[in-house]
């Protein structure tokens, strides 16, 4: 009998097996001929949007830069457009994003581009159970076999039509797929909400930093005016030694930051403290707070022995100020940052109460997102441990 390990109790009926092919699912390419649109066929808004690289995510459609054609040029191009309940897969580059042509989109006409294929099933596989089998590791492990290429990963029309589905009667199809859905709809609203706990912060951020907004001490008075300072006069900025271990062959306990965004394990430490954590190279340069034992790679800097300025406050600022380390960084294909740039970031520095106020504020924040991202990351495990069980 051919039925995944979790099923709703009413059905037990055996499951179909086909390829897309034999399931009548058609993957559709998209116009690549003479009327295919040029840079100059492009509208910032007309009568068709024609899809680019960037609307078609890992997430589905996202439309925050778009490009669009008129109805002549649309009315002159022969396939590759989308009608309600069809499947966008994305088949060159990044290969294997899905975007689903429901409702909830809000434009009417929408053509592909040449890196993308629809997959169009009206028989005997319902879209919305497409949908969710394209999210399933059934189809990641298929895309890791059959996507070639590796300066430019790809997949042809040929290729899709050879994948295997399984699929019950389509009752159960809509069963399954409407429950997946709401486990969708609910991880989309907590990372709606992530986003918003973000750009709220950032938008404190931005009022606190330039001090359109000021707390008050506890007696009520204002706080003294901020003080321009450098960071070399107020924490002890240093870096990792060319003569440490290579971090690819560390491992215990002990934190070992590397030059990027990396965070491994070290048998050994130099340092025990609170201190903010920089990678020396790549394009973020995010800091990070720690505390504890910890080494550094040549290219990975600390700051710490705070002087009259509290770790979590200045972490803040680093964070508000971050553009300071992309406009110092040195180098063509790869940013790096150099230790005198540290000592030379300018600080802008209030009494230490208005610190802690500042911090503690913000650190709320940063709590309610932390909360947010750990029940954001277990809905996401659990609907993937979801359509491990309910595929097959």
């Amino acid at each position: 009998m051919t039925a995944p390990k979790l099923r709703f109790k009413e059905f037990s009926e055996d499951y179909n097996v086909s390829t897309f092919q034999e399931a009548s699912i058609q993957i559709i390419d998209g116009d690549r001929g003479n009327n295919y649109p040029k840079s100059d066929d492009f509208y910032d808004n007309e009568y068709c949007l024609f899809l680019n690289a960037g609307n078609v995510t890992k997430s589905g459609f996202k439309f925050e830069n778009t490009q669009f054609i008129n109805k002549e040029k649309e009315a002159l191009l022969r396939k590759g457009k989308l009608q309600k309940n069809d499947l966008v897969i994305t088949t060159r580059g990044t290969v294997g994003n899905i975007a689903y042509f429901d409702e909830s989109i809000p434009f009417e006409n929408i053509r592909i581009n040449s890196g993308m294929v629809i997959a169009r099933s009206e028989i005997d596989v319902e879209p919305i159970y497409l949908n969710q089998f394209l999210k399933s590791d059934l189809f990641e492990k298929w895309l890791e076999k059959n996507v070639f290429g590796s300066a430019q990963p790809q997949l042809t029309v040929k290729l899709l039509n050879s994948i295997s589905i399984s699929y019950p009667s389509k009752a159960e199809q809509t069963k399954i797929a409407t429950f997946l859905s709401a486990v969708d709809e609910k991880i989309s609203q907590l990372s709606q909400k992530h986003q918003l706990l973000s750009q709220y912060k950032q938008g404190m951020m931005q009022k606190l930093f330039s001090q359109q907004i000021r707390f008050k001490a506890d007696d009520g008075n204002e706080f003294e005016d901020w003080e321009n300072k450098i960071l070399g006069d107020i924490a002890f900025t240093t870096t990792g030694s060319s003569n440490r271990e290579d971090s690819t062959e560390l491992s215990g306990e002990y934190t070992f930051f590397d030059r990027s965004e990396d965070i491994r394990t070290s048998t050994k430490y130099l340092f025990d403290c609170e201190a903010l954590i920089i990678p020396g190279e790549g394009s973020s340069f995010k800091p990070k707070y720690f505390m504890g034992k910890f080494d550094l790679h040549q290219r990975a800097y600390a700051v710490m022995q705070f002087k009259n300025v509290l770790a979590k406050f200045l972490y803040f600022s680093m964070q508000y100020n971050h553009q300071y380390f992309q406009s110092v960084a040195v180098g063509s294909t790869v940013k790096s940052l150099r230790l005198p740039m540290f000592q030379n970031m300018p600080i802008k520095l209030p009494a230490l109460a208005e610190q802690t106020k500042i911090a503690n504020f913000l650190s709320s924040i940063d709590q309610k997102i932390d909360v947010i991202s750990e029940q954001l990351e277990q809905a996401k495990l659990w609907k993937k441990g979801l359509l491990q069980q309910m595929f097959v």
